[in-house]
């Protein structure tokens, strides 16, 4: 099992002081995560996709093919989701769509999960992610932005368009000055993983002490059936490579990040719920568990864990590495309305 690295111990160390001082009820929830999951109990961070409307075409997107319903997510809804969680211990929200930063009522939203109960965070490709933006959304309570990174050079166009490079980078900073948490998202695929431009990204991220989150491209979106654009074992290895190098880069989706849970988030680490209520075992996973205008949290999350594929520990990213998932199970939503049913999904023998 990989050992967590000196300067990874010291950020998550600094990341609890800085909780301590500033959010205490929810580091009190987060010393508590050993023991749920001692007992069998997981602690999902719940990110909710709370609307569609961006500034962005990403091609790994699928946005467009969430089937429209007359119930969405509004505040009020938002925070009887939160209610829920925060009874289960669970400590942390996130937000994203997308551009959050486009929602008009996003400060309601803010307010209806109430920050004081949870470690709160936002999916922005950082285009508008202004120094006024940023303190702004640490004077309402956000901890983390997530900010989408193609690379460090303005050629690095890989997802998204010309210019979105340098404000991705200033949004960085931006963030960083608020004394918001900044964290680098980038999609690593085959084509791109192995590169010095990969390299050069982690490097800058190291230097400049944002942590760097690696999201796996998956065959879904505009490269729905493309396993062509998924990891193979070398990039594996290269990836864990680099996290040795640069420890900012993150592998949460890779083998040895935790023996109970495994590398696989789906479920036990983070839940996705839509714009229209259904919850999802993640944002890549376009099948619906439950919806939470129709069921409880809990036995949303129950379900989930009922399903062998969640229930155990798998050693590497289903969605993103699991060939045989991938063609047996995310190949059943493939040019469908999403999201699908899991009944439509998983049969009676993918149930533990």
């Amino acid at each position: 099992m990989m050992n967590k690295s000196e300067d990874q111990k010291n950020r998550e160390n600094k990341g609890r002081e800085k909780l301590r001082k500033e959010k205490p009820y929810v580091l009190e929830k987060i010393l508590k995560y050993e023991e749920k999951h001692a007992k069998g109990e997981y602690t999902p961070i719940i990110e909710f996709t709370y609307d569609f409307i961006c500034n962005m075409h990403c091609p790994h997107c699928s946005n467009l093919c969430f089937e429209s319903k007359d119930r969405t997510l509004t505040p009020e809804v938002i925070k009887s989701v939160a209610d829920q969680a925060d009874a289960l211990g669970l400590a942390q929200m996130g937000i994203s769509g997308g551009e959050p930063l486009l929602f008009p009522d996003l400060d309601k939203v803010i307010e209806a999960i109430d920050p004081k109960r949870f470690h709160l965070f936002i999916s922005t490709n950082g285009t508008l992610l202004t120094k006024e933006k940023a303190n702004w959304l640490k004077s309402i309570g956000l901890d983390k932005v997530k900010i989408s990174l193609d690379g460090i050079d303005e050629n690095a166009k890989y997802l998204h368009s010309e210019g979105q490079t340098t404000s991705a980078i200033k949004a960085l900073q931006n963030a960083k000055e608020a004394n918001l948490q900044p964290v680098a998202q980038t999609v690593i695929s085959h084509q791109n993983c192995r590169t010095e431009g990969t390299e050069k990204m982690a490097a800058f991220c190291q230097e400049n002490g944002y942590n760097l989150d690696v999201m796996l491209a998956k065959a879904i979106g505009r490269w729905e059936g493309h396993e062509e654009v998924l990891i193979d074992g070398e990039d594996m290895q290269h990836l864990i490579m680099l996290h040795e190098k640069y420890p900012v880069l993150h592998l949460d989706t890779f083998p040895t990040y935790d023996e109970k849970v495994g590398s696989c988030g789906a479920v036990k680490k983070i839940l996705e719920i839509t714009k229209y209520g259904d919850v999802m075992p993640c944002v890549f996973m376009h099948i619906s568990l439950g919806n939470i205008f129709d069921e409880k949290l809990k036995d949303i999350i129950d379900r989930g864990l009922s399903i062998k594929y969640f229930h155990d520990s798998s050693p590497v990213c289903l969605s993103g590495v699991d060939r045989n998932f991938i063609r047996k199970y995310m190949a059943g939503f493939y040019g469908k309305p999403l999201p699908v049913s899991y009944k439509e999904i998983f049969k009676s023998n993918d149930y533990v």
